[in-house]
């Protein structure tokens, strides 16, 4: 009879605990990256360091031309001839695990370390 009584409480501290943990884990800072990885149809074919302001031109899947620049600390798509564009709308980067996908040009700008 006893355990029956405790069994709400119980659920209620679980709950109460992950909870807990989960607002922990939100709200722990971000870890600023300092190298950017650009990969065309799974391929790395840059390693930009985020310190170092630059302008590169690729030519990705299909003929898809983008500008990926560096700039203050973060990463970005400047111009790309993809039809939504949503690369460049994605806008600058520079959290370690942040990505920059353009679909069509099958390229991938990621945050590695």
């Amino acid at each position: 009879m006893k355990v029956k009584k405790w069994l709400p409480v119980l659920c209620i501290l679980a709950v109460l605990a992950v909870c807990g943990v989960w607002i922990i884990l939100q709200h722990r800072p971000a870890v600023s990256g300092n190298l950017a990885e650009v990969r065309i149809s799974d391929q790395t074919v840059l390693r930009l360091p985020l310190n170092q302001d630059c302008r590169h031109e690729l030519t990705g899947s299909g003929g898809i031309h983008l500008v990926v620049a560096v700039h203050d600390g973060s990463v970005y798509v400047e111009r790309s001839e993809c039809p939504d564009k949503i690369c460049v709308h994605r806008g600058r980067i520079s959290q370690e695990g942040d990505r920059i996908i353009c679909m069509p040009a099958r390229t991938v700008i990621e945050i590695i370390s």
